[in-house]
């Protein structure tokens, strides 16, 4: 949406922001009139610093004796505390003839401001995230990256903070960058008045902003614009831009899936539009120790930033970019369409957290399964296969753990350890609730219409209160949902999938599937430690039944087999000798656990690992068949 420009009536105005030693006299002002002004920010990616940029903040007529100004501590989406502010220095203030304010830095974030009636413009440049990746926990997409002439990942927050009491100013934001690069972003880039006066304009983008949090929502990559194609899908404009280094990889060859997967997810929104444009920035890294190598995508409501290593061939990158679009896609829906006041008026330094991520994350996850089964694009098989891995992942998580409880207290432990489970529990949260609708309903109802009248009740511009919305989902479906919620979302009782999955005709249950002695699925029971040449049990996959039974346990070294010595050099001599045994025979391990030296013997017995299974009942009831049919498009 392109903005009013405000306050700014020549170029030459426009451009002075680029110049360190000039600034605006300023008069007197009631402080109750700040928030009536635009705050007038610069990056310049021109004249980059040892990998830094520097950025200015310009603010006009403030009438106050101290001020501080912010970096987030973190921001919507995420659920660590990052500190931005960490990678900000040379922190400077002046007043409109250019003479230091003097400031005091304390903590991370913050910069008091002294004498702020004075103040004209502050100065800094600003370091970036990716190439210290090893000294720091800030996930990729959450971070920047400053590549001098080559890529810019802007997550403006990483850049641009706030005044206190200001974070609902206008915001104009100007970027002078190499003409080699262009920006890619979900932002209308705004004309800078009287261009035609100075041919420099064209290295100049001009953004506006109505509040601080757009400018946190709305992150930007510059980089070789060849390397971009805008499509449309239903109404809604894509852009699709990506960063290869080397040039492996086309945003032309991506297109045709992801524009597949976008109207697939369209289709299944209907009359959901939340937005007239998105944008996927892609930035592939060379997972070097200087780049970025932390893989997946931060959501901003019209827009991902998505980071995947550049070594992917095109088949993986195109299924990985396809599982990340699926999931912040839906987005747009929650929570940029239904979302909390904590989100709403998000405190980017003394955060407030939601109790909904079930909401947020749990149902963006579960419909990014959801539509692929109901627009045909995965198989009945394929879309149990993944609620069966839901439902595996969400065992590594306290199951008695209130999810209402964990979300709001997210940021700090025990609840933290247990954010994982938001995108595992949370999306079978969402299953249970969808299935529940569509038998109440006689299959007519299901979780995406219960999402569609929220939209209705609450919106954009319209936040919930968090202690009321169970209220307000009950008012809009069914009691049952709201007793559902409160059992099993704010109360600690584990959900029994057993019984939701029995009410769509599906079966659940437990399966021997066979094995083999020392490998299930490619992921084998044993692995060679390279510091002492042993080899050690240990295995994400429960063991066998042959392990289990000999007396095998995790952290088990073995030594021998029948007398047969087994080292990392001769490892795989484990898997041919094994296939040679006879069920029957007596067989003799050899092991040390903590040091000590055990024997266990037992009969060779053909090894089976136990599997839940969930598949279709074929003596389901006529209901049950109806709710399946409606909840999967059968």
């Amino acid at each position: 949406m392109q903005r009013t420009i405000e306050k700014i009536t020549t170029l030459v105005f426009a451009f002075a922001i680029f110049n360190l030693s000039s600034g605006c006299k300023t008069t007197e002002q009631p402080i109750a009139q700040i928030n009536t002004l635009p705050i007038i920010a610069s990056i310049d990616l021109i004249n980059v610093v040892d990998d830094k940029v520097k950025v200015e903040i310009k603010v006009n007529n403030l009438d106050a004796d101290t001020l501080s100004y912010y970096l987030p501590k973190i921001v919507p989406g995420t659920y660590q505390n990052n500190s931005y502010g960490k990678y900000v220095e040379d922190f400077k203030a002046y007043d409109a003839l250019g003479n230091p304010i003097y400031t005091q830095k304390f903590g991370d974030n913050r910069w008091k401001i002294n004498n702020a009636s004075k103040l004209s413009k502050i100065t800094y440049w600003v370091n970036d995230t990716f190439d210290s990746e090893t000294t720091h926990d800030v996930f990729s997409p959450t971070g920047s990256n400053i590549l001098k002439d080559k890529n810019f990942i802007l997550n403006l927050y990483a850049f641009i903070g706030y005044f206190d009491g200001m974070k609902e100013n206008k915001y104009n934001l100007f970027i002078k960058h190499p003409e080699s690069l262009k920006a890619s972003t979900s932002l209308e880039k705004n004309i800078i008045k009287n261009a035609e006066a100075n041919p420099a304009s064209d290295k100049i983008d001009f953004f506006s902003f109505d509040r601080y949090a757009e400018v946190a929502d709305h992150p930007i990559m510059y980089s070789n614009a060849e390397n971009t194609v805008t499509f449309t899908v239903n109404g809604i404009n894509v852009l699709l831009s990506v960063y290869s280094n080397n040039s492996t990889h086309k945003a032309e060859r991506l297109m045709p899936q992801i524009e597949r997967v976008i109207r697939a997810q369209k289709n299944f929104l209907g009359n959901i539009n939340s937005t007239q444009k998105y944008s996927i920035l892609l930035y592939l890294s060379s997972s070097k120790s200087n780049d970025a190598r932390g893989f997946g995508a931060l959501e901003h409501n019209t827009s991902t930033v998505v980071v995947l290593p550049e070594s992917l061939s095109y088949d993986r990158l195109n299924k990985s970019l396809t599982d990340v679009v699926s999931h912040e896609f839906f987005h747009i829906v929650t929570p940029l369409t239904i979302h909390s006041k904590e989100i709403r008026d998000f405190d980017y330094n003394t955060p407030k957290m939601s109790k909904h991520l079930w909401l947020y994350e749990g149902t963006t996850e579960y419909f990014s399964i959801l539509f692929q089964i109901s627009q045909g694009l995965i198989s009945k098989e394929d879309f149990f296969e993944r609620i069966y891995e839901k439902i595996e992942a969400s065992k590594a998580f306290d199951n008695t753990m209130s999810f209402t409880t964990m979300s709001k207290n997210i940021l700090k432990d025990p609840y933290r350890k247990n954010y994982r489970n938001v995108y595992e529990k949370g999306a079978l949260i969402s299953m249970c609730i969808d299935i529940i609708m569509r038998e109440k309903s006689n299959g007519s109802y299901g979780i995406l219409d219960l999402i569609k009248n929220l939209s209705t009740t609450y919106g954009i511009d319209v936040p919930f209160d968090d202690d009321e919305l169970i209220k307000t989902i009950e008012k809009v479906s069914y009691p049952e949902i709201s007793a559902f919620l409160q059992q099993h979302v704010v109360g600690n009782t584990p959900i029994d999938y057993e019984f939701y999955l029995k009410k769509a005709g599906v079966k659940y249950g437990i399966r021997n599937i066979p094995s083999s002695y020392f490998i299930f699925e490619q992921q084998p029971f044993v692995t060679g430690l390279e510091a002492t040449k042993e080899v050690i049990f240990t295995s994400d996959t429960p063991f066998n039944s042959f392990l289990k039974g000999l007396g095998v346990t995790q952290g088990d070294v073995l030594l021998s087999i029948n007398k047969k010595k087994y080292k990392l050099k001769n490892i795989y001599d484990l898997f041919g000798d094994s296939n040679k045994w006879k069920i029957g025979d007596q067989i003799t391990f050899k092991i040390k656990r903590n040091e000590e030296v055990i024997i266990l013997k037992s009969k060779v017995i053909e090894p089976t690992v136990e599997k839940i299974i969930i598949e279709l009942n074929p003596n389901a009831s006529e209901q049950q068949k109806i709710v399946l049919k409606k909840w999967i498009n059968d």
